[in-house]
């Protein structure tokens, strides 16, 4: 499947007549990736960076990025009908039928439609119901527990005549109201006085070489993450709470300001390099960073 689809990526190429060399400094990707892409070969970087070489290849080819991405994800899982559907749908294509095959369709017009499906799918289909099943029992057994505790308050205790007062000396009274007025003030100080501390940090990443790309994935307070590719001249600003992680490709050509404040970091052309970034400083890290499953 992916042969397939870089061979279509190939033929969009040439039918618009642009040579690889073209293509890389168009594109400023190094001429051996893209002769990588082409030929199917998909292992020459990370998987945030293939995904931004097709982005930008498709952008020069003219071809829509967002589709061929997903083409890209379903050549590589295999769906070889997955992709000719999506590239139906892109092309608005539809082929007339023939004589012959108008006829079979009206033949086969009353035929019970075939039904597809997946066994995960059912499978999460009835634990879902299970789940929904027990969370009804659930919940009629708590309705039932409130409406017969009520019903024993309304027989038993709200149904009785006598009403018995318990009547405290004037003295105990005078003694406990100043104490409960002091206890509630010092409650109601300290819940005005707590208040949440939320940082704020703003991440500018800018690209200073005029020749060569970076890649960039970053992942903001462990819970979103962003890829691009960063073109020469060009910044990139995000924010953040807490802290940022992220991945520098080619990280010899990036600069990094931290609040107004240029960061110090020790990058190299043609390396990828991880690093984490918070109010404390800058931090390197040797695993690629991941978003929280929290």
């Amino acid at each position: 499947m992916l042969k397939k689809f870089t061979e279509e990526l190939k033929e969009q190429r040439e039918k618009a007549g642009i040579t690889l060399q073209n293509m890389a400094a168009k594109t400023r990707i190094d001429i051996k990736f893209l002769e990588a892409l082409e030929d199917g070969n998909f292992n020459f970087l990370p998987e945030v960076y293939v995904k931004a070489f097709i982005k930008q290849y498709a952008k020069v080819v003219e071809l829509d990025e967002e589709e061929i991405l997903q083409k890209y994800i379903l050549a590589k899982e295999g769906k070889e009908e997955a992709v000719e559907k999506v590239k139906q749908e892109d092309t608005g294509e539809k082929k007339e039928d023939t004589e012959e095959q108008k006829t079979n369709s009206d033949l086969e017009f009353n035929k019970p439609a075939k039904i597809f499906t997946d066994d995960g799918t059912s499978k999460k289909s009835i634990e879902d119901d299970k789940r929904k099943q027990k969370q009804l029992i659930i919940g009629g057994t708590v309705i039932g527990v409130i409406l017969f505790m009520l019903l024993v308050f309304y027989i038993f205790i709200n149904g009785s005549d006598d009403i018995i007062v318990e009547e405290k000396p004037y003295e105990e009274v005078l003694q406990e109201t100043p104490n409960r007025y002091i206890e509630e003030k010092s409650n109601q100080i300290t819940e005005e006085t707590i208040t949440p501390i939320i940082e704020e940090l703003t991440l500018t990443i800018t690209n200073i070489d005029s020749t060569d790309s970076s890649w960039v994935l970053v992942i903001v307070d462990d819970t979103r993450a962003e890829d691009f590719l960063l073109l020469p001249k060009i910044s990139k600003t995000i924010k953040a709470n807490n802290n940022f992680k992220f991945t520098l490709g080619n990280s010899g050509v990036v600069t990094l300001i931290l609040n107004g404040e240029v960061v110090d970091f020790d990058g190299s052309r043609g390396t990828v390099r991880y690093f984490k970034l918070d109010v404390n400083g800058l931090e390197r890290i040797f695993n690629p960073p991941q978003l929280s499953n929290e």
